[in-house]
């Protein structure tokens, strides 16, 4: 079929020709007759075009690779824009850990900021030491979702594969090892 004949196809039927066929023009379709709509979704939640370029196409690939597990329970467009707005999210908490970190180690030049004291740079490490030792005092689970989260970079979803676990317990290990730290932290002061 050329992509002229499937151009009067609804998103279901390329699917299911995606799905079942493996036919690649029907894709191709399914790409053109959406991307635009998709990188402007994705753009009113990043509001930087390349990123939003990025995510929508890294979204079409992953549903391709992951098409022969797709059901036709869900309408395409649908699902292709969970799957956009999932990954917009994802960069925006990477983006979130990396300003904070960058805040968190001094090194953006802010003006009118001063560099910090020999007093303060002490201080830090000390605390740095301190979260260091509460996050080694966690239990195994608490640590390690922590730490691929945090220092990683990974996703609830990423975690939970890696842990064999449940999303659902990725997060339920997150929240009681940040509340742990809170406890911590507010015992300390």
């Amino acid at each position: 079929m050329t992509r002229e004949e499937l151009k009067d196809k609804t998103d279901d039927q390329l699917m299911e020709m995606v799905r079942d066929e493996n036919l690649k023009q029907a894709f191709d379709v399914l790409v053109l007759r959406h991307y635009r709509e998709a990188v402007r979704f994705c753009m009113t939640m990043l509001k930087e075009e390349q990123s939003a370029l990025d995510i929508v196409q890294d979204s079409f690939a992953d549903i391709y690779v992951q098409r022969k597990r797709l059901s036709g329970s869900c309408a395409f467009r649908t699902y292709l824009f969970a799957v956009v707005k999932h990954k917009a999210v994802d960069q925006l908490r990477k983006n979130a850990r990396q300003r904070t970190e960058e805040l968190d180690t001094g090194k953006t030049d802010v003006p009118g900021l001063s560099p910090p004291s020999p007093e303060e740079l002490y201080v830090r490490k000390e605390e740095y030491a301190e979260l260091l030792q509460w996050i080694e005092e966690l239990p195994e689970d608490y640590r390690q979702a922590l730490i691929l989260f945090c220092v990683d970079g990974m996703s609830y979803e990423e975690i939970a594969a890696d842990m064999g676990k449940s999303l659902p317990q990725v997060r339920i290990l997150l929240h009681r090892a940040r509340k742990k730290l809170q406890r911590q932290r507010r015992e300390q002061v």
